[in-house]
């Protein structure tokens, strides 16, 4: 009777031991799970970031670079190793500067997204006209730890648009731009001289 009851104790003990086993495997794996993901999560973002096309930065909440994309080097000429942990307002105006500033502290403190028009300096003393799309970088927590900056290059877009402005402008019959709710954003001489009106009354 003492053995049966000490064979059934001993047979319960085993059973106990095997299930904290079990347990603590199940949730080693499950901690071995999670690590992995978070991993793959933050390997899988530096890819996305590394093969943009566009330049992309991600910045801390004080502004300073943590990474940059070729393409940000492309654009402005400094090597990767000149741009990290160098803050992005170091390459504006001191005026452009105030308004990095305040967007970026948005970003931060609402987790909102900002679009800026930037002219930052590259390396060969280029001022480049730029649009920066600035956006939160939640960490796994959801708190905001940084923001992440895509500029573009607004160039071409800036000659397109002075090379269509001055179409409009030479242009010997009336022409004239307006909005989606009929709104006269730009009219040449010819309209003026057409209607009898000056361009600011248009």
């Amino acid at each position: 009777m003492a053995s049966r009851r000490v064979s059934g104790v001993s047979s319960v003990s085993r059973g106990d031991g095997e299930a904290a086993t079990r347990t603590e495997s199940i949730v080693g794996r499950e901690r071995v799970t999670g690590s992995q993901a978070k991993s793959r999560g933050s390997l899988d973002a530096n890819t996305i970031i590394a093969n943009a096309p566009d330049p992309v930065f991600v910045s801390d909440l004080e502004g300073r670079i943590l990474q940059a994309n070729d393409a940000v080097s492309e654009l402005l000429g400094f090597r990767p190793d000149e741009l990290l942990e160098q803050s992005f307002s170091r390459l504006i105006s001191p005026e452009e500067k105030r308004e990095f500033t305040a967007a970026l502290r948005e970003v931060v403190e609402r987790g909102v997204t900002r679009n800026a028009r930037l002219n930052p300096r590259s390396a060969r003393g280029e001022v480049i006209p730029t649009t920066l799309n600035a956006s939160a970088l939640r960490g796994p927590d959801g708190r905001v730890i940084g923001a992440i900056g895509i500029l573009r290059d607004m160039r071409e877009l800036d000659k397109a648009r002075a090379y269509a402005e001055n179409l409009i402008k030479n242009a010997p019959d009336p022409v004239f731009v307006s909005d989606l709710e009929g709104k006269i954003l730009q009219a040449n001489d010819a309209v003026s001289e057409f209607l009898g009106f000056r361009p600011d009354e248009l």
